[in-house]
């Protein structure tokens, strides 16, 4: 199952951006040099069909190759590597800047760990890219039928990751990845409990930028 970033970031693609920018979206990612990035690892023998399931998927995953970080610029980064996606999801959540650059700041904006919630979004990140597991972009898949916004579709995600890492991680349980993905397949269908599959397990982008319920 693919996890979170290993390696320190890099800066290809750096350049001096405006002072006190904002974040902003990256050029499209079917525009330029960045659509060659979405299938670099793919077998030749890979039929038509498979390539452009691959490239929806890591579109999905990552729309953007380039993005504007406290004033500075990454015109070019490569959405294929996790340590330059990184930054992309970082570059995606404006608001946690500020916090993220002070090493002494709060741990929490608006009751939310903006570390922790930028881990776990490179986690589902890595886990669509590589579809590993598999059943994290069928929910995302169904969730997207269903209406719901690409960014909260990835908290859905990530707050299922959420309850099943948090075992392991503070009671140092093994980690269950058949529950795991049962829980992912499940995500999106009708269930037992009579829940409507289009009410979001946490709240929207609009109303709160965490995955916590």
């Amino acid at each position: 199952m693919s996890k979170g970033r290993k390696r320190k970031p890099t800066k290809t693609g750096r350049r001096a951006g405006r002072p006190g920018g904002s974040a902003r979206p990256g050029p499209p990612a079917e525009h330029g040099f960045a659509a060659k990035a979405y299938l670099d690892d793919l077998s030749p023998l890979m039929s038509r069909a498979e390539v452009e399931r691959t490239m929806d998927r890591r579109v999905f995953t990552m729309p953007y190759y380039g993005t504007t970080i406290r004033g500075e610029d990454f015109d070019r980064l490569n959405p294929a590597d996790p340590d330059e996606r990184g930054l992309l999801i970082e570059g995606e959540h404006p608001e946690y800047h500020d916090a993220l650059a002070d090493p002494v700041g709060k741990d929490e904006v608006d009751g939310v760990n903006p570390r922790l919630h930028l881990v776990m979004h490179e986690m589902i990140a890595n886990q669509l890219w590589d579809n590993d597991p598999p059943e994290a972009w069928q929910a995302a898949q169904r969730l997207r039928e269903l209406g719901m916004d690409r960014h909260d579709i990835l908290h859905e995600l990530a707050a299922v990751a959420t309850e099943h890492l948090h075992p392991a991680l503070v009671r140092r349980e093994p980690f269950d990845l058949d529950a795991y993905r049962h829980a992912l397949d499940d995500l999106g269908r009708a269930t037992a409990h009579g829940l409507d599959p289009a009410t979001p397990r946490i709240r929207s982008r609009s109303a709160s930028r965490g995955v916590s319920r």
